[in-house]
C-alpha cells in the first residue's frame, strides 16, 4: 500500500529520472523475519480475524505469530520458522513474500529494510540507462 510518503519518494524519482537500486546480499541476521507487517487485499493488517482470514485464504501465512502493534495500531508477527542460526528452517517452502524479499515497494510503503540487514536501497541511475544514453550521444555525435 502506498503512504504519503511512498508516493512523494516515487514522483522524486520519476522526476529525478533515478530509480531504486537494490545491491548487497543477505547476512542471515534474521532481521527480517521479526517485527513485519502483513497485508491482505493491499491493506495492512489491524485485526486478529483479519489474520485469521488470510491464514484460511493462504495457509502458508500460519508460519507466522502476531508478536504485538505498532505505533498506528497495524498488527506485528514474527516467523516461527526461524531458526537459532537466524536461518529459515523451512526454506523451501518458505512464502512468496519471503522469497520476494526485500521487495523494492517496501521503499514505497514508508518502510525500510531492517537494522543490519546486507542489503541496500539507494537511489541512482541504473547502468543500463547511462549505456543508453552514451551510446545516444555517441551516435548523435556522428
Amino acid at each position: 500500500m502506498l503512504s504519503l510518503s511512498g508516493w512523494w519518494r516515487h514522483l522524486r524519482l520519476r522526476l529525478t529520472g533515478k530509480e531504486l537500486i537494490l545491491t548487497g546480499k543477505c547476512r542471515q541476521c534474521g532481521a527480517c523475519c521479526q517485527r513485519l507487517q502483513l497485508e491482505q487485499s493491499r491493506r495492512w493488517l489491524r485485526s486478529r480475524r483479519a489474520f485469521k482470514r488470510l491464514v484460511r485464504d493462504h495457509p502458508e501465512f500460519s508460519r507466522f505469530a502476531i508478536s504485538g502493534r505498532d505505533n498506528q495500531g497495524l498488527l506485528v508477527f514474527n516467523c516461527q520458522m526461524l531458526g537459532t542460526d537466524n536461518r529459515c528452517r523451512d526454506y523451501a517452502n518458505r512464502p512468496q513474500l519471503c522469497r520476494d524479499f526485500p521487495h523494492k515497494g517496501i521503499f514505497f510503503c514508508g518502510g525500510a529494510l531492517p537494522p543490519g540487514c546486507g542489503f541496500t536501497l539507494s537511489e541512482g541511475v541504473p547502468f543500463s540507462r547511462r549505456l543508453e544514453d552514451a551510446q545516444h550521444n555517441k551516435s548523435s555525435e556522428s
